[in-house]
């Protein structure tokens, strides 16, 4: 008897620990922070951060795309941009739906060398599911004249009702001599993408 009076309760404490409460995300004046969660209910998902880790995205009401964390400091508050060495982003693309499989995004965005001078090894490219979704893993090294970049990256393929086609992407890109390192948190960032439905109308991404 008292078990089952218990269960609603027990039930209950472990939704709300699956899904945080309150206001995640900060204004800035140069973006927005998100602490806890990274939460984009329009494209429909979310990211769950571990203790300490800052994710950085654009003000509104500039497009929601996705997130930015520096793997050289993750609790950084100040801005982050795409040109730092060592990040991992974890994003949406509407915009390349009609490629229609997340090979076909890879071939298109990252096995192509972007110039004369830059040399790409794939280390790893192998088809996989990630939580019922289809998806590709690939791990590779680029070179170029002036430096060396260790880039890991998902790219999950999935068509929400309400918004048709849409990939899913978390990348590290880092220096050779610190990914093992960085790896650790780009599996943790990884780890914690999670998809939901997509509402009808206006959302709240607190």
């Amino acid at each position: 008897m008292r078990i089952t009076v218990l269960l609603p309760t027990i039930i209950f404490a472990i939704a709300f620990a699956a899904y945080p409460q309150g206001k995640h995300w900060t204004e800035t004046p140069d973006e927005t922070i998100w602490r806890g969660r990274y939460g984009n209910c329009d494209h429909g998902y979310f990211v769950n951060l571990p203790s300490g880790v800052i994710g950085h995205s654009t003000h509104a009401p500039s497009p929601n795309h996705g997130i930015l964390i520096s793997v050289n400091d993750p609790g950084k508050t100040t801005l982050v941009t795409p040109e730092e060495p060592r990040l991992i982003g974890a994003y949406d693309s509407l915009d390349a739906g009609e490629l229609g499989s997340p090979r076909a995004y890879v071939e298109r965005y990252d096995l192509k060398p972007e110039n004369a001078s830059e040399r790409i090894t794939i280390l790893e490219c192998r088809d996989t599911k990630f939580k019922g979704s289809t998806a590709i893993y690939v791990h590779l090294r680029k070179v170029t004249e002036h430096s060396t970049s260790e880039i890991e990256e998902l790219v999950v393929y999935r068509a929400p009702k309400g918004i048709g086609p849409t990939f899913y992407v978390v990348m590290l890109s880092t220096t050779p001599e610190f990914y093992s390192r960085d790896h650790a948190l780009y599996v943790q960032i990884k780890d914690g993408l999670n998809f939901v439905r997509v509402p009808p109308g206006e959302c709240s991404n607190d």
